[in-house]
């Protein structure tokens, strides 16, 4: 334990070694310190560096102290990172001179949102969304500059380089215009900026401290920041009668020459170490913290006594500096192993997260030893808490997770969405189903009305918005009561959110607030993630951010988005006693017998900061400031950190979600260093393959032929029934035997069946009540495709290709009427037969009458039509069957002896213009083609419906294009092993 030191020759600062709990140690320290005296203790102070390490030092005192012992001060200096406040006893609520309070947040983005969009270059558009994004950029690199004590005027007085790019020169002047204004508003609000205030605060506790030395002892334990204001008030504490400092892990044992390496480059005199940047060394911020302190490495002392085994050495080598990694080849065996570390590579992330679960899992079999698993990578820590729940270990990541990730922030995205989208029926679906909404007594009635209408709502979209949708409705379920009350009710909530543009951010704010509350029953603001919610909710709907606006609707969604896209939701204290999931600035003073370092790949662990969108690199050097690399270092350090711990796993996955990944620096240089010492745990991986793996192997699914009895065959056919039912005997048995109606996708790509449906209703309505004239149908088709509920990229896609389609058969239609004297008898006709005892039933497009009084069959296609091969081998037998129809007097209208047969085709033809006629010629299959298709739909009728032949699935593939039953059949198992049908080929 280390002792008091004389005060008048040096400063007490110590330094805890990796792998030491920083919390124990201090608390064994401070125990010792005040002796028995069970009062001492509550008069001191600590200051910690955030409210983690509050709640992790005072768990330590429980843990450690007596019962009925009175707990010391603890006060967290607070860290901007986590968005933490300076504790009571550094911010009082009474003082003789009252510092002004700090801007909020969201007042702050408000404001330096107008000055970019005030500011913007000339003929430069900027996006709300976009200048919102580039506020809290701005206001991130403002807080640096107040950090670092750099004022506004030095920006002023800058000298800018005329190599620099033209972008950050255009960047550079927006600053120098930006930052005055800022600073004037704020002083016209009598406001401070956050991170200023806490300078001043700090500096005036400090003075405190300078000219009244308290009576009591004052610790620092754990902060690193560098920032000048801690520094001096850290200088001031180590030099108290009663004041001490505990930082973790200063390298005590760096080598003098490498430490010196670490001092920061001085700009101005052309040092050499500019040209290297020194940011990522773990030591450098700690380097940079003493220097700023004031205070040499070697007044640091070691707070307990030197680590014999050699740990933090070969630490220290591992982080070395990169010229000196040359000097690895020399070092003993002894400083080339880490017993205590093992590393496992997995093959995927999912495979990493089950593999750190089974380790969390075997290590709780063991009294009273304590898990903690770091990872920078939140989906990782997620699917680590998702994993354990398996075996009942509930465990929270203590970074917390985006708001967007919680039933409260997906139900504001389905709302801006739906406000976007102008209520697209997925956005209007995805709002009723939410967990949340109709919450209460009634919610299984509201899913069940919400279910209903996602069946009505599948398939093409016809258009969007919620009168669409009514429209929907009135066509499809005018008899559903109960639906169409409980969708009155439902619109009627989405109505309030349709924005009258343009429109301001606060009404928009309130409108979504209003719908949110009252679909959910207020459930939307309960709790841990629906508080945080509300907290920003009114401090974004009470600043100036109501007052800007938008006229374009599709932005509304990118502006909130934006606005809450910082929002982290932590979990309340709790889980599981002995095993915690922390993010890297929570897991700082953090300890553990067993540590687990996931996620250890490039751009992951190290993570790499985003660049500064308004300072070029070379002015952020010029100016003290941190390059993008110090995180590099801190994360670094991190890592040394963990190392030294009792026992450690480190862990990558080889792959992730996005492709193949590169190791981390670190777990390279560590491979690097202790090459075949290093110890690898293959047990672990295998252990989690085998958490999931199948206890049987599974089988191929053979080739259906299901047998349906003689009942069930019989069944009523449509005319296109009979392609499908030779071509491909299984989807015709799943849909006219079994029933099954495939589901349609929700706002899906207009299909051919849906632009077929489409053209066919124009041309009924063209012929019964516009006597074909073809300036009527151009009419119709174009009244038909310009109502407003339509959605806007169907109309402009196939408007024109429609019309032109149309305007084709208008002109086909008056040719062939005047040079071939046809004349149209019915169009859309429906009409029925037997064959062999079994209903046909089909509708005719249109028959036309010839010259000699023959009729001509004709059938339209939005598509290609069947090519003549698939014809003449029997598998177009919807134009013959109709023909037999008209022949033997079905059909309303029509009598006579079908000689023609045409299909016309709205797809382009060779000129690559719309509209084609493709002629069946008879002489191709047989001299008469109804006779031929009579034969063949009469085989088909006595193989299937009135025999006992199997319903083979794909038994035709080539003339299959029926691909619904595709999955049900699973067709992928068996499609290439089966043996042919009809054939003894294996």
């Amino acid at each position: 334990m280390p002792q008091n030191n004389n005060r008048t020759t040096r400063p007490r600062i110590y330094s805890v070694p990796f792998g030491v709990d920083l919390c124990q140690a201090t608390v064994s320290y401070i125990l010792h310190e005040v002796g028995i005296d069970p009062l001492a203790l509550s008069r001191a102070i600590i200051l910690l560096p955030n409210n983690r390490a509050v709640k992790t030092m005072t768990e330590a005192f429980v843990r450690e102290a007596e019962p009925g012992l009175l707990l010391p001060h603890m006060v967290a200096v607070g860290d901007l990172a986590l968005d933490e406040a300076l504790g009571p006893i550094l911010d009082p609520l009474t003082d003789e001179k009252p510092i002004s309070t700090a801007i909020t947040t969201s007042s702050r983005i408000a404001m330096l949102t107008k000055l970019v969009l005030a500011n913007r270059p000339k003929g430069q558009f900027v996006s709300v969304a976009e200048a919102i994004r580039l506020a809290r950029k701005l206001s991130d690199m403002i807080d640096e500059l107040e950090i670092e004590q750099v004022s506004f005027e030095m920006i002023a007085e800058l000298r800018i380089e005329t190599d620099l790019a033209e972008h950050w020169q255009s960047c550079y002047r927006q600053v120098e215009a930006i930052l005055p204004a800022y600073r004037a508003e704020l002083a016209r609000r009598t406001l401070l900026g956050p991170a200023e205030r806490r300078n001043l605060l700090l500096g005036r506790f400090e003075q405190r401290l300078s000219h009244s030395p308290p009576d009591f002892p004052v610790y620092a334990v754990g902060i690193t920041t560098a920032a000048k204001a801690v520094a001096k008030l850290l200088r001031r504490i180590s030099r108290l009668e009663q004041g001490t400092v505990i930082l973790p892990g200063v390298d005590l044992d760096m080598p003098q020459q490498d430490w010196d390496a670490l001092l920061p480059a001085d700009v101005d005199e052309g040092d050499a170490r500019h040209h290297r940047n020194i940011e990522v060394h773990p030591q450098f911020h700690l380097r940079l913290l003493l220097d700023r302190m004031g205070v040499v490495r070697d007044e640091v002392e070691r707070f307990v006594p030197r680590d014999m085994s050699n740990k933090g050495s070969v630490i220290t080598d591992i982080f070395c500096l990169p010229e000196q990694s040359a000097s690895w080849r020399d070092l003993p065996p002894s400083r080339k192993q880490l017993p205590h570390v093992n590393v496992i590579e997995a093959s995927d992330s999912a495979t990493e997260a089950r593999a750190i679960s089974v380790a969390v899992r075997r290590a709780l079999e063991e009294p009273g030893k304590r898990i903690a698993v770091i990872t920078p990578d939140r989906q990782l820590a997620l699917r680590v808490a998702a994993q354990l729940r398996r075996w009942g270990i509930v465990v929270d990541d203590s970074a917390g997770r985006s708001l967007f990730q919680t039933p409260p922030g997906t139900l504001i995205l389905a709302l801006v969405d739906a406000i976007a989208s102008r209520f697209s029926a997925t956005s209007v679906l995805e709002i009723a189903k939410h967990p949340l909404t109709g919450f209460g007594e009634n919610r299984l009635a509201w899913l069940e009305h919400a279910r209903s209408l996602d069946l009505h709502l599948r398939g093409p979209t016809g258009g969007v918005g919620l009168t669409w949708i009514s429209k929907r409705l009135v066509q499809d379920a005018a008899e559903d009561e109960g639906l169409n009350r409980w969708w009155l009710a439902y619109s009627a909530q989405l109505l309030k959110l349709e924005p009258a543009l343009p429109t301001g951010l606060g009404s928009i704010f309130a409108a979504i607030r209003e719908v949110g509350t009252e679909l959910t029953a207020g459930q939307i603001w309960k709790g841990s993630a629906g508080r945080e919610l509300a907290t920003l909710w009114e401090e974004i709907a009470g600043s100036d951010l109501a007052e800007l606006t938008t006229d374009d609707r599709s932005a509304i969604s990118a502006i909130i988005v934006e606005l809450l896209s910082g929002a982290v939701v932590r979990p309340p204290y709790g889980g599981h006693p002995r095993v915690a999931i922390y993010g890297l600035l929570e897991a700082r003073m953090q300890q553990a017998d067993l540590l687990i370092c996931g996620g250890l790949n490039e751009a992951t662990w190290p993570q790499i900061a985003q660049p500064d969108p308004w300072l070029a690199p070379a002015i952020r050097r010029h100016l003290g400031l941190a390059t993008l690399d110090r995180n590099i270092g801190l994360s670094a350090h991190d890592l040394a950190t963990a190392l030294g711990g009792k026992q450690v796993i480190l862990t990558r996955a080889m792959r992730d979600s996005s492709g193949p990944t590169v190791a981390s620096r670190f777990l390279l240089r560590i491979k690097a260093l202790l090459g075949n010492q290093l110890q690898t745990d293959a047990t672990l991986p295998v252990l989690a393959r085998a958490l999931d793996a199948a206890t049987f192997k599974p089988g191929f699914a053979e080739r259906p032929q299901p047998l349906p009895s003689a009942q069930q065959r019989r069944v009523t056919l449509s005319v296109t029934d009979f392609d499908q039912l030779k071509s491909d005997p299984y989807s015709f048995y799943a849909k006219r035997i079994l029933r099954l109606k495939p589901l349609d996708t929700i706002d899906a790509q207009p299909s051919h069946a849906w632009r077929g449906t489409l053209v066919h209703d124009i041309l009924e309505a063209w012929f019964k009540s516009d006597a074909c004239d073809p300036e009527k149908l151009l009419t119709r088709a174009a009244e038909l495709l310009k109502d407003d509920t339509l959605d806007p990229v169907l109309r402009a896609l196939w408007q024109p290709r429609i019309s032109e389609g149309l305007q084709w058969i208008a002109r086909e239609t008056q040719r062939m009427r005047d040079e071939e004297g046809r004349q149209l008898l019915i169009a859309e006709e429906d009409g029925e037969i037997e064959l062999l005892g079994t209903r046909i039933r089909g509708r005719a497009d249109r028959i036309d009458a010839g010259k000699d009084g023959s009729l001509i069959i004709i059938d339209y296609k939005t598509g290609i039509p069947p090519k003549p091969k698939q014809i003449n081998a029997g598998f177009a037998l919807q134009l013959g069957l109709v023909g037999l129809m008209a022949e033997r007097g079905a059909i309303k209208g029509v009598n006579g002896c079908a000689s023609g047969f045409e299909y016309w085709s709205l797809a382009k033809n060779k000129d690559r213009a719309f509209g084609f006629v493709s002629v069946v010629k008879e002489t191709q299959i047989a001299e008469n083609f109804i006779s031929f298709v009579k034969v063949q739909a009469e085989d088909a009728l006595s193989r299937w419906i009135l025999g006992v032949e199997p319903f083979h699935a794909k038994l035709h593939p080539e003339y299959s294009n029926h691909g619904d039953y595709d999955q049900l059949m699973r067709l992928q198992e068996w499609n290439g092993r089966q043996a042919v049908v009809g054939s003894d080929a294996p």
